[in-house]
C-alpha cells in the first residue's frame, strides 16, 4: 500500500471541495498557531490551510461562509476561494489564491533588510508600495470588510511593489443579511488607535477609521525608515512610556501640540515626506486622535502617495537616490553623511557584503618598575594643659552630652530625609493623577505608608472617580460601581459621582435586559441588584422583575402553544405562535418549530403539485439541513412538471402542424424548457423529428406557392414512399394534401386522384387505359407506377383520406 507523504497530517488524506472535487495535498508549505498550509495538486494556483484541532470555531466557519458569499474581488487578497471537506462533509480548511514570492513588509524597512531581500528597491518603490498597501485595504473597505489586526506581519510585498494581504480569516466582517458583525479578536499595540487601547478585541465592532490609523502607521514606516511615529525621545524624567501609552495619550512628537516626546536624531527630518503626506500624517495622529472620523481614509492615502511618487527627482550624486521635488537638496546625501558612510540606498556598484571588523591582540606591555615610596611621619609635638588635671572634673559627662547631641542631630536628619521621601511620593501620586493613569495611581497610595495615607486619601479618592470614569467609557459598569464605593469623601465631587451614578443605572439595566433577552433571567436579576440603591427605588426593581417573570410566562406558553399545533399538522398557527415570542432567547428556540412549520407547508404544497408556493415556504427555512432534503424533493417535482409541460407542448405543436398552422407549431416549439430530451421517448413525435417536419412542409409551402410543381411533386413522391412504408403518419398524408388543394384551389391533390380513380373504378389496378394514364398524369401530385405497392397506396391513402 502506498504511504501517505509524512509532511500531510494522517486522517485528512481525502479532501472534498464544496462540489465534491476531490482535493489531494502535498508539501507542506509552512505552519502557524492556527492552522498549517499546504500545496495542491490539482490546483497549483491555490493552497490550502488546514486549521489544527479545536482552532476553527464556530464563529470562524460563519465566518468563512460570508467570505464566499461575499468575496473581496480583488487579486492582492489572498481570501478563501473554496472551502475543504471530509468524507462527513466536516469544514478542515480552506483554499486560497497562492501568492507569488514575497517579503513581510517589514522586510522594507531598513536599508541593511532591504539590501538582502530587494536590493534594488529605491524611494521610489517605497511610494509604490504605500499606494499599492492603500489600494488593497480600500477595495476591502468597500466590500464590508475591516481588517482589525493591521501589521506589517499580514501583508507580503514581492519584487514588482505589488502587495498582498493575507491570514483574511481574521478579518471582520458584517453578515448583510442579518446584521451579525463577525469580529477579529487580535491586535498589535503599536498599530492600534487610542480609543482602543486597552479594550478586548473580541467585544468591539472595528471601522475603516480604526484601519485607517494602523494603515497610517504602516506607511509612516515605510517612508521613515522604519521609525515608528509615536517613537521618539522622552523629554520628561522617570520610565519613558511604551509606545502604546504614547498613543494613548496622543504624544505624536512631528506635529503641532506641544508633548513631551521629541523626534530620535537619527530618524529622518519629516520634511523628506511630500506636504501632502506631511498634511494627512497630522490629520491622522493629531486630528484623529480624538475624532476618529477626521482621519485619511486608505482612497486618500492612495491619491496621495501617486502624487508623492510623481514628484519624485533623481539624485546627480547618485541615481538611486530619490526625493522629493520640493527639497533643495538631496536628504539621502545628508542622511550618508550623518550615518557615517552607511548609504540608506546604496548604488549598484557600492552595494558589497560587510566586512566583519578583527579584534586586534592587545601586545602585553612590560612590567613597570615598582620604586619603594619613602613616608615620613611629622614630628610629634605635646601641648601642655592650660589647667591641671583634677580628678574629681567628671570626663564622662562631656561624653555622654556629645553622644546625645550626635544621635539627636542624626535623629533629625532621618526625620528629614524620610519627609521628603513622603514628599516626593505624594508628588509621584499627584503626577500620575494628573496625566489620567488612575490605575497606577490606586496602586501608589495602596503602598504608601500609613502615616502619608491622610495626604494622598484626596488624591486616591480622584483617582478612584478618575478610575470609574474610565470604566465607564469602557462599558464594565460593575467594575466602576466598585471604585465609586472606594471613595471615603462623600463629598468630593458631588455632581460627578451622581451623573456617574446614572451612568452605571443605565448601562447595568441594558446589560441585565441583555442578559434576560439571552435567556439568561437568573443573572439578568443579579446585574439589577447590582444598580446603585439611589438610582432605582425597590419598587421600579420590583416592577422591572415582575415584567421580566410575566414575559418570560407568556413566551413559554406561546412556545407550548406552538408545539402543540405543529403536532395537529397545523403549520400556520404554529408561526403565528412564533411569530409572537418576543427576545432573542424565544426567537431562537421558536426558529426550529418555524423550520419544522414551514417544512411541514412545503410538503402539503408538493402534494399539490404547487411548485411556486413549495419555493416560497422553502425560502423561509433557516436550518440548512432541512433545507437541502426538502430541495431535492422540489427538484423532483420540477423535472416533473417541467417534462409534463414539454410534453404538452409538444402535443400541441403536432396538432398545429397537422392543422398547417406552422406559426402555431413553432410558438409551441419555443415553450420548450429545460431537458427536452427526455422527450426522445415519444419517437416518431420527439421534438427533433418535429423541427425537421415543421422545416420541411413550410418548405414544400414554399414551393406551392411560387408553382414550382417539379420540386414540391418529387419530395411529395418520397413522402408517399414513405407512408407507404409505414414510416410518415396518415396526420402528414393529410397536411399535404390539404397543401396541394389550398395553393391549387382545390384543384390539385391527392384526393382528386383517388376519386377519379374511384369514378373509373381503378382503385387499386395495375392496368390502366393510356387515357386514364393520361388523364392521372395531368394531376398532382404525381405518382410513380409502384406495381403492388401502388396498388396497396391506393387504399391506404382512401382510408386515410376518407374517399369510400
Amino acid at each position: 500500500m502506498m504511504r501517505q507523504p509524512a509532511s500531510i497530517p494522517v486522517g485528512i488524506s481525502d479532501l472534498y471541495s464544496l462540489n465534491g472535487q476531490r482535493i489531494t495535498l502535498s508539501q507542506e508549505l509552512g505552519r502557524g498557531g492556527e492552522g498549517s498550509i499546504y500545496a495542491i495538486a490539482e490546483h497549483p494556483q491555490w493552497v490550502a490551510k488546514l486549521y489544527h484541532a479545536n482552532k476553527l470555531t464556530p464563529n470562524g466557519l460563519a465566518k468563512l461562509h460570508l467570505s464566499l458569499r461575499y468575496p473581496p474581488q480583488n487579486p492582492a487578497i489572498a481570501a478563501p476561494v473554496d472551502l475543504l471537506l471530509n468524507h462527513r462533509g466536516q469544514v478542515l480548511g480552506f483554499m486560497m489564491p497562492r501568492v507569488p514570492q514575497g517579503y513581510p513588509l517589514h522586510d522594507l524597512y531598513t536599508p541593511r533588510s532591504r539590501r538582502q531581500k530587494l536590493p534594488f528597491f529605491t524611494y521610489t518603490h517605497l511610494h509604490r508600495v504605500a499606494r499599492n498597501l492603500s489600494v488593497a485595504v480600500s477595495a476591502l473597505h468597500h466590500r464590508g470588510y475591516v481588517i482589525g489586526d493591521v501589521n506589517e506581519s499580514n501583508m507580503l510585498v514581492n519584487p514588482s511593489a505589488l502587495v498582498f494581504l493575507i491570514d483574511t480569516d481574521s478579518f471582520q466582517i458584517r453578515d448583510r443579511l442579518s446584521g451579525v458583525v463577525y469580529r477579529c479578536g487580535v491586535g498589535k499595540p503599536e498599530f492600534t488607535p487610542p480609543e482602543l487601547q486597552g479594550k478586548r478585541f473580541d467585544r468591539c465592532d472595528r471601522t475603516p477609521a480604526q484601519d485607517a490609523f494602523g494603515v497610517a502607521v504602516l506607511i509612516f514606516q515605510l517612508l521613515m525608515e522604519g521609525t515608528h511615529p509615536f517613537d521618539g525621545v522622552y523629554l520628561k524624567s522617570g520610565e519613558p512610556p511604551l509606545i502604546q501609552d504614547r498613543i494613548l495619550a496622543g504624544y505624536y512628537p512631528y506635529g503641532q501640540r506641544s508633548v513631551p516626546v521629541r523626534p530620535k536624531p537619527f530618524a529622518p527630518p519629516l520634511t523628506t515626506l511630500h506636504p501632502q503626506l506631511q498634511s494627512l500624517f497630522l490629520r491622522c495622529f493629531e486630528t484623529g486622535h480624538q475624532r476618529p472620523e477626521y482621519r485619511p481614509t486608505a482612497d486618500e492615502w492612495a491619491v496621495a502617495l501617486t502624487q508623492a511618487e510623481q514628484s519624485l527627482i533623481s539624485c546627480q550624486r547618485n541615481p538611486r537616490h530619490r526625493y522629493g521635488s520640493h527639497l533643495a537638496r538631496c536628504p539621502w546625501c545628508d542622511r550618508t553623511e550623518k550615518l557615517g558612510g552607511r548609504d540608506p540606498f546604496p548604488g549598484p556598484n557600492t552595494i558589497v557584503p560587510p566586512v566583519p571588523k578583527r579584534r586586534s591582540r592587545s601586545k602585553p606591555k612590560p612590567p613597570r618598575r615598582v620604586e619603594p615610596t619613602i613616608y615620613q611621619a611629622p614630628p610629634r609635638r605635646f601641648a601642655r594643659p592650660k589647667k591641671p588635671f583634677r580628678r574629681n572634673s567628671r570626663p564622662w559627662q562631656v561624653i555622654i552630652g556629645g553622644t546625645l547631641s550626635l544621635i539627636l542631630g542624626y535623629g533629625g536628619y532621618q526625620h528629614w530625609q524620610m519627609e521628603q521621601g513622603r514628599q516626593m511620593k505624594v508628588q509621584e501620586i499627584a503626577q500620575l493623577y494628573g496625566s489620567g493613569q488612575y490605575e497606577r495611581c490606586l496602586q501608589a497610595v495602596r503602598q504608601v505608608p500609613l502615616s502619608v495615607r491622610e495626604r494622598v486619601q484626596s488624591l486616591g479618592d480622584r483617582c478612584h472617580l478618575g478610575q470609574a470614569r474610565q470604566l465607564v467609557r469602557s462599558g464594565q459598569f460593575s467594575g466602576a460601581l466598585a471604585e465609586l464605593r472606594r471613595v471615603d469623601d462623600p463629598t468630593l465631587a458631588q455632581d460627578t459621582i451622581a451623573h456617574l451614578h446614572q451612568r452605571i443605572t443605565s448601562g447595568l439595566l441594558d446589560e441585565a435586559q441583555a442578559f434576560y433577552n439571552q435567556g439568561k433571567p437568573e443573572t439578568a436579576l443579579a446585574v439589577l441588584d447590582r444598580v446603585p440603591q439611589g438610582t432605582l427605588s425597590p419598587e421600579q426593581r420590583q416592577d422591572l422583575a415582575r415584567q421580566w417573570q410575566q414575559g418570560w410566562e407568556a413566551n413559554q406558553r406561546r412556545f407550548e402553544a406552538a408545539q402543540a399545533a405543529l403536532g395537529e399538522q397545523n403549520p400556520q398557527g404554529a408561526i403565528a405562535q412564533t411569530q409572537e415570542l418576543t427576545t432573542d432567547h424565544w426567537q431562537e428556540q421558536g426558529q426550529d418549530l418555524r423550520d419544522r412549520a414551514y417544512g411541514q407547508l412545503v410538503n402539503q404544497a408538493l402534494s399539490e403539485d404547487n411548485l411556486s408556493q413549495a419555493e416560497a415556504w422553502l425560502e423561509k427555512i433557516q436550518d440548512s439541513r432541512q433545507r437541502n432534503r426538502l430541495a431535492s424533493r422540489l427538484g423532483t417535482l420540477r423535472d416533473r412538471l417541467e417534462y409534463e409541460a414539454n410534453r404538452e407542448s409538444l402535443q400541441q405543436a403536432w396538432a398545429a402542424l397537422y392543422d398547417g398552422d406552422f406559426q402555431l407549431a413553432q410558438e409551441r416549439m419555443s415553450q420548450f424548457s429545460g431537458n427536452v430530451s427526455q422527450l426522445d421517448r415519444f419517437g416518431d413525435e420527439r421534438p427533433e423529428r418535429l423541427r425537421q417536419a415543421l422545416s420541411n412542409y413550410r418548405q414544400l409551402q414554399t414551393w406551392l406557392m411560387s408553382d414550382d410543381w417539379q420540386r414540391a411533386n418529387t419530395w411529395t413522391r418520397q413522402q408517399l414512399q414513405r407512408f407507404a412504408s409505414r414510416r410518415v403518419s396518415c396526420q402528414e398524408v393529410q397536411l399535404l394534401d390539404q397543401l396541394w388543394n389550398e395553393q391549387s384551389s382545390g384543384e390539385q391533390g391527392l384526393r382528386q386522384q383517388l376519386e377519379y380513380k374511384q369514378e373509373q373504378e381503378i382503385l387499386g389496378q395495375l392496368n390502366l387505359s393510356l387515357e386514364q394514364q393520361q388523364q392521372l398524369s395531368q394531376m398532382y401530385p404525381r405518382r410513380l407506377v409502384m406495381g403492388q405497392t401502388g396498388a396497396d397506396l391506393d387504399y391506404r391513402l382512401a382510408n386515410c383520406l376518407g374517399v369510400n
